[in-house]
C-alpha cells in the first residue's frame, strides 16, 4: 500500500495538457513460431504499423484526452499457422489499464485476455476500413471491438453503467460479422469467444460486474491519495460485489479475467491495509481467484 500510496502522490504532481486520441495502444504482431507455408515474414511490419494506427490515430469518441487521460491498452496478435492463400490463424492477447485519478504515472489494470480465435486475411495491400454496422474485414472488426470494449469498462470506471453506448457498437460489430468465422458465434459449445465475452459484461443478470467497475476505480482507487480510509472501504465494497456474482456464476469469465488481471494489485492495495479488512476480503480473493491462494495467505499473515 505505501509504495502503490507513493506512485498515486508523486504521479499527481504534474499533468500534461496536450489533447488527442483515446488510446496509448502498444499493437504487435509476432510471427517467430509460426508454422505452415512459407511466407516472408516481414509482411507483418506492414500490418503492426497499419494496426497501431487504425488504433491510436482514430477518432473513436467526441471527447479529446489529455496525455494523462489516454487509455493504456495493448493488443498482440501472434500468429502460428500460415495456411496458403495469405490466410492466417493466431492468438490475440489483449490487455487494459487504466489511469488514476490526477495520477500521469499510475495505472490500474482491468482486463487480461486471450483470444484464441484469430483468423485472417492479408496479403499486404488491405485498406483499413471499418463500418461498425457492415462487415468489411475480420482484422478491423477485431481491434474495434476490443477497442470498443476498452472505451466501455473505461467509461464505467467513471460513471455507473457509462460505458454502455461502447458495448452497444460491439454488439453491432458481433452482429454484423459471419457467424460461420471463427469468434463471432453465440454457440453454447464455445463460450470464451468475443461474442461470450461481451455478453459476461453487459447481460444484466451480470450487473455487479459494472458495479464493480464504478465502485472499485472511481471510488476507490481514484480517491485513495486524499482519503485512505474511504478508498479502502469502497474497494472492498467492490470485491464483495465481485464475489457476490462469483457465488452465483463461478465459471463467469469477466470474473476471471478481472482476477488475472488484478490479483497483483490487489495484493498491493491490502498490504498496509487493518488486518480486519485483510481478513474480510482475503477469503473471497482466494475463492474467485484459486491459482493465487499462496499469495492472497502471505497477505493475511503479512508476509
Amino acid at each position: 500500500m505505501k509504495r502503490l500510496m507513493f506512485l498515486l502522490l508523486i504521479a499527481s504532481v504534474f499533468t500534461p495538457i496536450v489533447r488527442g486520441q483515446e488510446f496509448a495502444c502498444r499493437v504487435t504482431i509476432d510471427a517467430k513460431k509460426m508454422q505452415g507455408v512459407s511466407v516472408d515474414k516481414s509482411i507483418f511490419n506492414a500490418l503492426e504499423q497499419s494496426l497501431s494506427s487504425f488504433i491510436n490515430d482514430r477518432k473513436w469518441t467526441n471527447y479529446n484526452y489529455k496525455t494523462a487521460e489516454k487509455i493504456d491498452c495493448s493488443i498482440q496478435i501472434e500468429i502460428e499457422r500460415a495456411l496458403g492463400n495469405d490466410v492466417y490463424e493466431g492468438n490475440l492477447k489483449a490487455q487494459l489499464s487504466l489511469p488514476v485519478f490526477n495520477s500521469s504515472l499510475y495505472y490500474s489494470p482491468i482486463f487480461t485476455c486471450q483470444d484464441n480465435h484469430i483468423s485472417f486475411r492479408y496479403d499486404g495491400n488491405q485498406t483499413f476500413d471499418f463500418d461498425e454496422n457492415s462487415y468489411i474485414w475480420s482484422v478491423t472488426s477485431i481491434a474495434a471491438f476490443y477497442a470498443n470494449l476498452f472505451l466501455g469498462l473505461s467509461y464505467d470506471a467513471q460513471g455507473p453503467n457509462g460505458g454502455t453506448a461502447f458495448y452497444n457498437r460491439c454488439m453491432n460489430i458481433v452482429n454484423s460479422a459471419p457467424s460461420s468465422e471463427s469468434g463471432w458465434s453465440n454457440s453454447a459449445r464455445d463460450k470464451r469467444n468475443r461474442y461470450w465475452l461481451l455478453e459476461s459484461f453487459t447481460n444484466p443478470s451480470y450487473e455487479n460486474v459494472r458495479k464493480f467497475i464504478y465502485t472499485y476505480h472511481r471510488q476507490g482507487m481514484d480517491v485513495l491519495a486524499t482519503d485512505l480510509n474511504s478508498g479502502l472501504n469502497n474497494i472492498t465494497n467492490a470485491i464483495e460485489l465481485l464475489q457476490q456474482l462469483y457465488m452465483k456464476n463461478p465459471t463467469l469469465v469477466s470474473v476471471s479475467i478481472i482476477c488475472l488481471a488484478k490479483s497483483q494489485e490487489f495484493i498491493n492495495v491490502y498490504s498496509g491495509a487493518p488486518s480486519e479488512l485483510k481478513q474480510k476480503v482475503v477469503p473471497w480473493l482466494k475463492r474467485m481467484d484459486p491459482v493465487n491462494t499462496e499469495k492472497y495467505d502471505k497477505l493475511l499473515n503479512g508476509k
